[in-house]
């Protein structure tokens, strides 16, 4: 029993690949995809980023800002999370952008990070967009990362957003930048003072302070957050940025609401109800747990508000998998990620939806 296979691998081996793939740690984005990954499912460039065909370049380029482009094909990107980066995919050209590339007028350089939030997608963008001459067209399909973080990540500060591997960020920090004498401090008075000093401040002139300072009422205030809100502003801050990302470049901007298995209401397919049930009893759960449809309502109408105030296009990919052409399709390998053939109706959705 123990060495069980799980059904989502059985039914999609391919999804074995992604589930094993590591984080690689790096600055302002926090983390990303290993670079120069080979393999049938998945290959990645010097940056990290994943190739639309490998194979038909061969060893010819190691960025994917070399790969062949169709004559005429105008330029665009695809920003987003692991959906759209293609977590699950058989192929690199089983992927949303390598489709769209192939549908659409233009060739879409695939930005998209496992796991990154709205805000980790903006940085990410702005670290890699000088490299695309010409740019013309954004197309952003994100949305699920940014719905649970505010409710999964219980201590984050609310002038910032939080992140995944939030809690590993800071304990990793704190110890690397913690002095011997700060440690040694703590290790000696650290179980008879109280439990609300903050000793990443305590050091050999402030120690006096910092132990008898009179008591502050800013002690929990991570739990007096509204995720709600936090959700909001999270959102608004975000479309604020991309639009004037897009009016400063002078290109055509459009936010999608990335499909979710528990947001859309298709007939779920025999794979999708066995996949779905086994991950009703897995770790993602505590995850899936604020990822409904109340969620799912509340967000969209802050999603459409924002992008309305922001005069950005808005397109949400539920809606479209809701249509009963989809029901018993194999749309989804998991909630988060979707097959191959849900890429490619994906990708004709959004061709056909942003005119592109």
């Amino acid at each position: 029993m123990i060495f069980k296979k799980s059904i989502k691998h059985v039914l999609a081996p391919q999804t074995k690949f992604y589930d094993s793939m590591s984080a690689d740690w790096r600055p302002f984005v926090m983390f990303h995809h290993f670079s120069n990954i080979r393999s049938k499912y998945c290959n990645t460039d010097i940056f990290g980023l994943r190739f639309n065909n490998f194979e038909e370049n061969n060893n010819n380029c190691t960025s994917i800002f070399d790969e062949k482009i169709v004559e005429n094909k105008k330029k665009a990107v695809l920003v987003g999370n692991s959906g759209p980066f293609g977590e699950g995919a058989t192929s690199d050209q089983k992927t949303v952008s390598s489709y769209l590339s192939k549908f659409s007028d233009y060739h879409f350089f695939n930005l998209c990070g496992r796991g990154f939030s709205g805000y980790q997608e903006i940085v990410h963008f702005l670290l890699l967009v000088k490299r695309i001459k010409n740019l013309e067209r954004i197309v952003i399909v994100s949305g699920v990362i940014d719905s649970f973080l505010p409710y999964y990540v219980k201590d984050y500060d609310d002038n910032l957003v939080p992140t995944l591997g939030h809690d590993l960020f800071l304990k990793a920090m704190r110890s690397s930048a913690r002095g011997w004498k700060n440690k040694i401090f703590k290790i000696i008075f650290g179980k008879v003072l109280d439990e609300g000093i903050n000793w990443d401040r305590i050091n050999s002139l402030n120690w006096k302070q910092e132990f008898f300072k009179k008591k502050n009422n800013f002690k929990n205030k991570e739990k007096n957050l509204d995720p709600d809100q936090n959700l909001r502003d999270i959102t608004d801050r975000n479309m604020m940025i991309w639009s004037t990302i897009a009016k400063g470049m002078g290109v055509k901007i459009d936010f999608v609401l990335q499909p979710v298995g528990s947001w859309c209401q298709k007939k779920l397919s025999i794979e999708e109800e066995k996949i779905f049930k086994e991950e009703n009893k897995s770790k993602m759960q505590k995850i899936y747990k604020y990822v409904d449809r109340q969620k799912y309502i509340l967000f969209k109408n802050i999603l459409k508000n924002c992008a309305e105030k922001y005069g950005i296009s808005f397109l949400d990919c539920n809606e479209i998998f809701n249509n009963k052409r989809y029901d018993k399709e194999w749309i989804f390998l998991s909630r988060f990620h979707i097959s191959d053939i849900g890429s490619k109706y994906m990708a004709e959705a959004l061709v056909e939806n942003l005119s592109l």
